[in-house]
């Protein structure tokens, strides 16, 4: 995958560029025609460090503000509730992202009417605001629904892992995304070759990406193994590639989407390895750094 010309887990917020625009101080970026040559640009979780967003991370709110600070790709985490329905959240427990009561609430113990009956926190956990419910995955696409970009989400919790709902897990999900609408913009992330294999199976024709934290070439997985998870997509650390493992996995077929760089000169060496698209929690100062909003074209 390439970015055109525009026509409009477990990673961590890495350390604040500098300068890095809040968001009173981004222009909405413009829909005119732009020539780009960087790598695409996905939204980690609606922007996801403090300050870069005036929204709770992985909510519909969120989203759509990093679209209009040119975001290319918008991104949501998943996990399931109590009662196997799959919401917009990053972590395993509660107490950083929403105003639960007590400390390490699993999100297993809730169910979602309970879920979306907490408030929203700011992503660092301090008290936000306004009044934004985390949300469920069906109402996050709804609310994100003719946003224009595709949306890469990812299964932060393993299915088939301790805990998980397993096939019924994948089917719950597929069926959102099925129902939405906005299935064909969608790219779904496993963390696992089963994760992967089995949300294929359940929506057939959705795009699907193998999730890697590989911290260099030598535990990055090889093109066969991303190839054989059915996955067209290897979405990885970006400090486990290099141009020479980029170019391997593009022979084979396979676009190589990186998280989640903080700085110009990471975004520089990126480019220049190859990438084909970057997640970032500074979507203004990527757009800044590149010229413009970039435009993605799923593999």
């Amino acid at each position: 995958m390439r970015v055109i010309i525009a026509s409009s887990g477990p990673a961590t917020a890495s350390a604040s560029p500098s300068p890095s625009p809040s968001p009173s101080q981004s222009p909405v970026v413009s829909r005119a025609p732009h020539k780009c040559p960087s790598p695409a640009v996905i939204a980690h979780r609606g922007d996801g460090a403090p300050g870069v967003t005036a929204f709770p991370e992985n909510t519909s709110a969120a989203e759509l503000d990093a679209v209009r600070h040119g975001a290319s790709m918008m991104n949501v985490d998943v996990r399931w509730t109590a009662d196997d329905v799959p919401v917009a959240l990053h972590d395993a427990t509660l107490d950083r992202t929403t105003t639960v009561a007590g400390r390490d609430v699993p999100v297993l113990s809730m169910t979602a009417a309970q879920f979306t009956a907490l408030w929203a926190r700011n992503n660092n956990g301090t008290a936000y605001a306004g009044h934004v419910h985390p949300q469920t995955l069906a109402q996050l696409l709804a609310g994100v629904k003719g946003a224009g970009v595709p949306i890469v989400l990812q299964m932060e919790a393993d299915p088939f892992g301790p805990g998980g709902g397993g096939q019924a897990s994948i089917n719950a999900l597929a069926g959102v995304v099925s129902a939405s609408g906005y299935a064909g913009e969608t790219v779904v992330g496993g963390w696992s070759a089963a994760a992967v294999h089995a949300f294929a199976a359940a929506a057939p024709g959705v795009r699907t990406a193998l999730i890697q934290e590989a911290l260099s070439t030598v535990s990055a997985p090889a093109p066969g193994t991303v190839s054989a998870s059915g996955a067209r997509i290897l979405y990885m650390d970006y400090r486990g590639v290099t141009a020479t493992s980029v170019a391997a996995y593009h022979q084979a077929g396979l676009s190589v989407w990186v998280w989640t760089p903080a700085r110009p000169p990471d975004w520089t060496a990126l480019r220049a390895a190859g990438v084909d698209a970057i997640a970032t929690n500074w979507v203004p100062s990527y757009v800044q750094w590149a010229g413009g909003r970039c435009t993605a074209v799923l593999p």
